[in-house]
């Protein structure tokens, strides 16, 4: 993937804005805990750093191994502590199936962007008359984002399936701070087209945001 379209695509956090403690077993993804410090990844061998590319302090490692695939993982950092990891790769459409497919198997897809707009798939389905009207929705809006060359869908972990919410914002309100949250991104064309699948605590960051918010403001 060309370095250019890392920017935005590794730091974007997409459906949700954003930066409270999680707890040392919530892993970003594999052994990556979020909040674990910086200092960690800087003697480990064949890190580097790729603050310039990516946008923002960040640390990269190649040839890591996802779903049969060796993807660059970014880890970006905020104060120091890991608050993301994102997977990059050039565009591949097996790899996009076989994402998808993968990630939807512990994860419930409950969004898709296309940069410009949001289609709330939880929304969507409380609203539908019936799965061929949601599905058809799901399938025009995806139709388009891909024609438009951006699209990122939205995934949520530990979701009671069998429980109904209004909409993504509900369904959000009801889980735990330590939700974890896969963003699958697609971006870009031709050569230029990459996958990037980025790991987030959104409510953990958002609780950080806000707790900042809160603190009062030094005099000067």
């Amino acid at each position: 993937m060309h370095k250019k379209k890392i920017v935005g695509l590794v730091l974007g956090l997409g459906l949700f804005g954003g930066a409270f403690s999680a707890s040392a077993s919530d892993n970003l993804f594999k052994s990556y805990a979020y909040e674990s410090p910086v200092s960690a990844y800087k003697k480990l061998k064949g890190y580097y750093d790729c603050s310039e590319e990516v946008g923002g302090t960040a640390l990269c490692l190649d040839d890591v191994d996802f779903l049969g695939h060796k993807f660059t993982a970014a880890l970006i950092f905020s104060n120091s502590k890991l608050i993301m990891v994102s997977l990059i790769s050039p565009f591949d459409q097996s790899l996009y199936a076989t994402t998808i497919g993968s990630i939807g198997k512990t994860f419930s897809l409950s969004a898709l962007t296309d940069g410009k707009s949001q289609l709330d798939m939880v929304q969507l389905a409380a609203k539908s008359s019936s799965r061929e009207e949601f599905a058809s929705k799901v399938s025009n809006y995806e139709s388009a984002a891909l024609n438009g060359g951006n699209l990122v869908y939205t995934f949520l972990e530990g979701v009671d399936r069998n429980k109904k919410f209004t909409s993504l914002t509900s369904l959000l309100e009801a889980s735990p701070e330590n939700i974890r949250v896969a963003e699958v991104v697609l971006a870009g064309e031709g050569a230029e087209s990459g996958l990037v699948i980025r790991f987030s605590f959104p409510k953990l960051e958002a609780k950080k945001v806000a707790a900042a918010a809160k603190k009062p403001v030094e005099s000067f």
